[in-house]
């Protein structure tokens, strides 16, 4: 379980959503009756018969060749029951969906939901999560006619040709509620998976056209309601533009995170109708909606790099009306608005409530008359021509002292030249890569390179001379599917392009990684002095039995411009496989020993340069994803990221249940972090930071809570020391839970978790914080030790806010 506990957590959601809908009628709380997903996990819905009035010439289609479809696919899951008969990709066509450009007379729901089922995976009707049935579901060049919804199922990717872009068209009496439907509601009213705990999925390479479907009928894109570690990535919308249209793109009700990037939405009543706990938008272009954004509600959202063009209102985040807001904060940056009468629509009233905290960065607006609208009028102006918005907010400012109830601009921080563009004043930003353009001869399968990725077979040279035969020959390395066990350090060496297929794992087990206070990495990006470019995407780290000094990533280059992880994750125990599982670690009385499984998630070194992660979530297990209940585990971790470089950005990551700390930045110097989200281990204070079961490093700064303030001391969300120029865009810090019982995390009180969440500390300077929220935390933010900030001076939604925090 993720988050507050479950009654807590749908009873919040129900009430938000409730309200939602009194301020946007047209958006339905009743699921939809058709295409309701009641089949047992594994199975197809039945074929649906059409009749249209137009039998027009099946075409063939032009496939460019891509390379994932061209490649040899020997991906394997391999703890499934069946590894040898399971299909890891699969493409729509394979399964009898025909993709036939002006073909408008077959239905390919059916295929495509299968395609989607096939080998006894696990849809929302069986509300159960897996890590044995990962999928790629493809879709070749075409057009695909549906009439009902496509059911999204678990650990899936639903993945188009990039090179020639596959269209999913709504036939005119589409039923369901998304073309792509991504936890669909069943026969109870509810949503098949809890919504916070619905991992590991894509949406990429698509187009979903709604232009068929009737104007006043309530269709919507694609409904995602999910949590971390998903994406969706090089999608269009196309929707209505008629008067009166109830068209939505985007429909997102709740969750807990997520990444989205490279979209266009045309059309409709809104682009997005959007709620979540908290989110990143990255690169989102709206055009010809009545509302761009519909901000339903929300904790803290980061949009960077949005366009947003030919709307009524651009974005509205007034939903619940004055002194009932239900969104908590929005930060927007380095975005363009053209042609809208209003950008932003507020309820935002001065308070003690910090509802509606907004700010601004870096925003050009083009014939947009009100910049931003409030229930009582224009409260800062636009222009019918261009106009620039440096800086501007609303909510409460501490300078570090406050809070400061304000509304207007401000002056704008200085942007370290070495995080820009380069060309603009804008941060330097980069899509996670496909390489659409290579041939599949461009990449070397580990898998035909002798690796096994059963998931027992020590891996670990032959890994490592594919690496070095790959950056020699200018190859990219191609994980296919599988666990690939190793059991000594991993040297990713600069120059290295890697690719996992459907989230491939790298495992570590072994008793190299077996002593607590020698740590070891498991996989070294570059050695210290070393420099030259590298990219990863698309893989799990983790690890396999007691490995108390396993240090997942160890970052050292001083990468060239370009390089990154994008979908990039560490998932510690709680998997088959990972004998840190319910079975193994219970909820204890006492520390297990087998259940110590890693020092550090990552660790981004002194002589890191330029380290860019995208979408990146660094989770220690807080349940067990295979069993049928997602029954809680404890498993204990050391530290989540630990940072050391300098020109780092941090977009959409997450860090979660390390006991230690979730984030550190020590004598780092110029962070960029684009919303990034936390969550303390579920077992303290029983366990608290200062005597939890790994010690203190004092070689890597660890905090050693001496000067804890009173109450409990559990991890710290983030710890800022010696650093400079540390520039946060959105932070969700939160603490839920005490010893499992969520009492102290009861909204609006006590909020006594922890005593201190935040931690700045030393020679810090240049440090600037939008959008902190809170959960659970008395103080939160600590400055050596005195608190700067505490939550009963920023209560908000369900989370305590701060719109604007500096030294």
């Amino acid at each position: 379980m993720r988050g507050v506990s479950v009654l807590t957590y749908i009873s919040l959601i129900a009430w938000s959503h409730a309200r939602a809908l009194q301020v946007n009628p047209q958006v339905s709380s009743t699921p939809p009756p058709l295409g309701q997903d009641t089949s047992p996990a594994g199975s197809a819905p039945s074929a649906v018969s059409l009749q249209p009035a137009v039998h027009a010439v099946s075409a063939a289609v032009d496939d460019p060749a891509y390379w994932l479809a061209n490649i040899a696919h020997q991906g394997i899951a391999a703890f499934n029951s069946n590894p040898s008969g399971y299909n890891v990709f699969r493409s729509v066509k394979d399964y009898g969906a025909k993709g036939n450009e002006c073909d408008g007379v077959t239905d390919d729901t059916a295929a495509i939901n299968s395609a989607i089922s096939d080998g006894g995976r696990f849809g929302p009707s069986s509300r159960q999560s897996s890590t044995t049935t990962p999928a790629i579901v493809y879709f070749p060049a075409g057009t695909y006619l549906i009439s009902s919804s496509i059911i999204d199922y678990y650990f899936t990717q639903l993945i188009g040709n990039p090179n020639s872009i596959p269209v999913i068209k709504a036939t005119a009496d589409f039923t369901g509620l998304g073309l792509i439907d991504g936890d669909q509601y069943q026969s109870d009213g509810n949503q098949g998976w809890i919504s916070t705990n619905v991992f590991f999925r894509q949406i990429r390479n698509i187009k979903l056209d709604l232009t068929a479907i009737p104007a006043s009928s309530g269709a919507t894109g694609i409904h995602w309601p999910t949590g971390q570690a998903s994406s969706i990535q090089n999608v269009q919308i196309v929707m209505s533009s008629d008067p009166g249209t109830q068209h939505q793109g985007l429909f997102i009700e709740n969750g807990s995170g997520g990444f989205l990037t490279d979209v266009t939405i045309t059309g409709g009543l809104y682009g997005a109708n959007v709620g979540n706990q908290q989110f990143m938008m990255r690169n989102l272009v709206v055009s010809n909606a009545v509302t761009g954004i519909s901000q339903i509600w929300d904790w803290g959202w980061t949009y960077q790099g949005i366009t947003l063009t030919n709307c009524t209102t651009a974005v509205s985040i007034n939903n619940g009306g004055p002194g009932n807001q239900l969104v908590g904060s929005v930060v927007i940056l380095d975005s363009t608005i053209r042609n809208c009468p209003t950008f932003i629509a507020t309820a935002w009233q001065s308070s003690t409530s910090t509802n509606g905290s907004l700010i601004l960065e870096n925003i050009v607006l083009e014939n947009v008359p009100a910049a931003v609208q409030g229930p009582s009028g224009t409260i800062l102006a636009g222009s019918s021509r261009f106009t620039t918005i440096s800086a501007w907010g609303q909510g409460h400012k501490y300078t570090p002292d406050g809070p400061i109830n304000f509304q207007g601009t401000f002056s704008a921080l200085t942007r370290p030249n070495d995080l820009l563009t380069g060309v603009s004043s804008n941060y330097y930003t980069k899509s996670k890569p496909q390489y659409e353009s290579l041939p599949a001869s461009s990449f070397i399968s580990i898998r035909s390179a002798g690796a096994k990725g059963d998931g027992s077979t020590d891996d670990t040279a032959t890994i490592q001379s594919a690496l070095t035969s790959a950056v020699s020959s200018g190859k990219v390395v191609f994980f296919d599917q599988g666990v690939y066990k190793v059991t000594s350090t991993l040297y990713f060496p600069p120059g290295s392009r890697i690719v996992g297929e459907g989230y491939s794992v790298i495992m570590a087990s072994g008793s190299i990684w077996g002593d607590i206070s020698k740590p070891v990495p498991v996989v070294q990006v570059g050695k210290s002095g070393q420099a030259g470019s590298f990219e990863w995407s698309d893989m799990i780290l983790s690890t396999q039995g007691s490995t108390p000094g396993a240090v997942l990533i160890e970052w050292n280059l001083a990468a060239d411009s370009g390089s990154g992880m994008w979908d990039v994750h560490t998932r510690i125990g709680g998997f088959t496989g990972s004998q840190q599982q319910v079975a193994q670690c219970p909820i204890p009385a006492a520390v297990s020993v087998a259940c110590e499984v890693a020092y550090m998630s990552m660790h981004i070194t002194s002589t890191a340069n330029r380290v860019y992660l995208e979408n990146v979530w660094l989770w220690t297990a807080d349940h067990d994803l295979d069993s049928a209940d997602n029954t809680r585990i404890s498993v204990y971790t050391g530290r989540g990221l630990l940072v050391e470089g300098e020109n780092i950005w941090l977009y959409g990551t997450g860090s979660e249940h390390h006991s230690l700390y979730q984030y550190q930045f020590s004598s780092a110097r110029a962070i960029m972090a684009g919303f990034i989200q936390t969550e303390t281990p579920y077992y303290q204070p029983n366990l608290d930071a200062a005597n939890g079961p790994y010690p203190t490093n004092a070689i890597l700064k660890d905090p050693d809570y001496s000067s804890c303030l009173p109450g409990n001391c559990d991890a710290l969300s983030l710890r800022v020391l010696d650093s400079q120029d540390i520039l946060v865009y959105g932070a969700g810090f939160y603490s839920f839970f005490n010893n499992y019982d969520t009492a102290c995390s009861t909204f609006p009180v006590p909020e006594n978790c922890q005593s201190e969440i935040f931690s700045v500390e030393g020679s810090t300077s240049g440090l600037v914080v939008y959008a902190l929220s809170t959960v659970g935390t008395t103080n939160m933010i600590v400055r050596d030790g005195i608190s700067l900030a505490v939550v009963s001076e920023n209560l908000a939604t369900y989370a305590a806010t701060i719109a604007y925090f500096t030294l």
